[in-house]
């Protein structure tokens, strides 16, 4: 079963009507706040969250000082909805997706952290804060899993690579998994998700919402997914025996047409390693 029970074109075109007056007052907010977040970006996520049926769980990877988690807030407001939020919430000056902010912008962490604190305060009990890396997120949420995941965490190939394998392991079986800055503006976003996603037969729905830069697909066997994407992460490191290995577990478990191809191939990259 699907979380959002929306059609592909619905999905695309989701931000196409007027904001209502519960949506402006989302905007209004959000319009205070220091971000690269774009107004039709929020209505994209309120509208969708809107659209989750309820017990759902929601997560955010990277948050910065909560724009979009105002959105995801306000959309679950008073719901039986819970959203996790996980950031470094630090050395902001070190990451190059802020380059472009004024140093002071992103100089003091904790005043970032505290502005995060009070965006979001609205949302109370509904919101869990954590601080860390997405890479530590599986040991902190302790087998939680989602119905939707908003990637917004470090924008080159590796972490965006990284965060979508991780959200994979977490998210529940026709979960709606999304994320920011799909263009082509010299992040690995673009390249991450056109990899894993895009190229990926066994995921139909799948696309850009419009007057966005809003990725988002339909993952309806997150599980298999992950090991595809971990299968090219190890191929990618250089480690064949592993993808291998990885491949012909998902084999057991899963019978499609993709695996043998993909176990055919490497082990003739392998076969072709040990007799160079």
């Amino acid at each position: 079963m699907r979380t959002i029970d929306l059609e592909l074109d619905d999905i695309i075109a989701i931000t196409s009507a007027p904001a209502n007056p519960e949506e402006r007052q989302m905007l209004d907010r959000l319009a205070r706040i220091d971000s690269l977040i774009q107004p039709k970006e929020a209505l994209a996520l309120f509208r969708l969250c809107r659209r989750l049926s309820e017990p759902a769980q929601l997560l955010e990877i990277g948050s910065f000082q909560g724009a979009s988690t105002v959105a995801l807030g306000h959309a679950i407001l008073g719901k039986n909805t819970n959203i996790f939020c996980i950031d470094k919430w630090a050395d902001y000056l070190q990451q190059k997706d802020f380059q472009d902010f004024g140093r002071e912008r992103i100089a003091d962490d904790m005043k970032i952290m505290r502005n995060f604190i009070a965006n979001t305060l609205f949302i109370d009990k509904q919101l869990r804060m954590l601080r860390g890396e997405s890479k530590d997120f599986e040991q902190m949420l302790k087998g939680q899993m989602f119905d939707f995941i908003f990637i917004d965490g470090a924008h080159d190939y590796e972490s965006v690579a990284k965060d979508i394998r991780i959200a994979f392991s977490a998210l529940k079986p026709g979960g709606f998994l999304c994320g920011h800055d799909y263009h082509n503006m010299g992040h690995g976003v673009r390249e991450a998700v056109n990899k894993v996603i895009v190229s990926a037969e066994t995921i139909p729905i799948k696309g850009c919402i419009k007057e966005t830069t809003l990725w988002f697909a339909v993952i309806d066997e997150p599980q298999y997914e992950h090991m595809i994407a971990e299968i090219y992460s190890l191929h990618d490191s250089g480690d064949i025996s592993g993808a291998l290995q990885v491949a012909l577990k998902a084999n057991t478990a899963y019978k499609n047409d993709e695996l043998p191809n993909i176990i055919s191939n490497l082990k003739l990259e392998l076969y072709k390693t040990e007799h160079h």
